[in-house]
């Protein structure tokens, strides 16, 4: 017995031990990375067998099984396809690539890429299946955590969208807006609260945070104009032009527009008062001028720019719908001639 405690305490077993430990641990962890990396590509496997194809790729999906060209010149060809809005071919080489290359890094950029294009075609459940199959592997991924909250945003789902919001909190330092842009959309569209309640909460963000004034004062003008008078951001006015020039004579503020240029000018250029005898702004100009001759067949039409990408939209935005900014819509007045509505009964 005490020749094996003076053994035990001999410095050579404790190195021996010490190898011993580092062997089996490296042993586990290589089958451990065997068994992950099989276990990924099973599911990657799985995952392709789920969508049949969407286009008559059969060829195509040979051509990047067989060509000698690299798989980033195929990634190249697929993104012009998708710029061109050719997004089946698109997604073809992005599953033939899949397929093809067993590169980790590889595979979690063409899956990326896949979920983008599906997202972009409409496909939002194949887009959702497949950034949440980067996220099984890769949890943190900024870019698929995003998607998704795009996806269950366009789904309606806002309260799924802020779950994956609190996930994608711990990457980016920029997520308070689009935090609180789905808090707002989830507050509107939540059909248990009545209106009286949404207005003053949205005031209360309004008067918090003083962000995403576009869509708090469009809601508020839209089903209590005179809460949105009472709080009315003045700096709002010429952002808020295409939501005031469709307010109805009966829900103005007089005493606000008689306080403010601006709006002074918009509804004279309307012809609801008769307050300013020009403006700076030439469309405002033209109107009033015409107002004031008696000719009353003229009237605003509204496009809508992002002021962060410039791109043109005919129809209002809360979130950019092609970089997908969130507040960042600005209106362009463009003079038209006025509609009016012929009574065609034939009483």
């Amino acid at each position: 017995m005490d020749t094996f405690f003076i053994e035990f305490r001999d410095p050579l077993f404790g190195i021996v031990v010490f190898f011993i430990l580092l062997f089996v641990l490296s042993f586990l962890s290589y089958w451990w990375g065997r068994y992950k990396s099989v276990r990924e590509h099973r599911d990657l496997e799985s995952f392709l067998g789920k969508f049949e194809s969407i286009g008559e790729g059969d060829k195509l999906a040979e051509q990047v099984q067989t060509n000698s060209i690299t798989s980033e010149s195929w990634l190249l060809l697929a993104q012009s396809f998708e710029h061109q809005g050719n997004y089946e071919k698109s997604v073809e080489i992005y599953h033939a690539l899949l397929a093809k290359n067993r590169d980790p890094i590889f595979q979690k950029d063409a899956l990326l890429l896949l979920g983008k294009s599906f997202f972009k075609a409409g496909f939002l459940e194949r887009s959702r299946q497949t950034f949440l199959q980067i996220l099984g592997n890769s949890p943190r991924t900024p870019q698929a955590l995003h998607y998704l909250i795009l996806i269950y945003e366009q789904l309606q789902q806002y309260d799924k969208a802020l779950e994956v919001m609190e996930s994608l909190e711990e990457l980016s330092t920029d997520a308070l807006s689009e935090k609180l842009y789905l808090q707002c959309r989830l507050l509107i569209s939540d059909h248990r609260i009545g209106i009286d309640q949404k207005a003053q909460q949205l005031i209360a963000l309004y008067e918090e945070h003083h962000a995403l004034g576009y869509m708090i004062f469009e809601w508020l003008f839209t089903y209590r104009a005179h809460e949105a008078w009472k709080y009315f951001d003045q700096s709002l006015s010429e952002r808020l032009s295409d939501v005031l020039w469709r307010l109805g004579d009966e829900n103005l503020d007089l005493d606000i527009i008689a306080r403010n240029t601006y709006l002074r000018e918009l509804f004279s250029a309307r012809g609801s008062l008769e307050l300013a005898e020009g403006s700076s702004i030439f469309e405002l100009d033209v109107l009033i001028a015409l107002r004031r001759c008696g000719v009353a067949k003229s009237t605003l039409q509204f496009e809508y720019t992002c002021n962060k990408c410039n791109q043109i939209s005919f129809l209002p935005f809360h979130r950019c719908p092609h970089c997908h900014a969130i507040d960042s819509v600005q209106s362009i007045m463009n003079l038209s001639k006025e509609r009016f509505e012929e009574n065609n009964s034939l009483q």
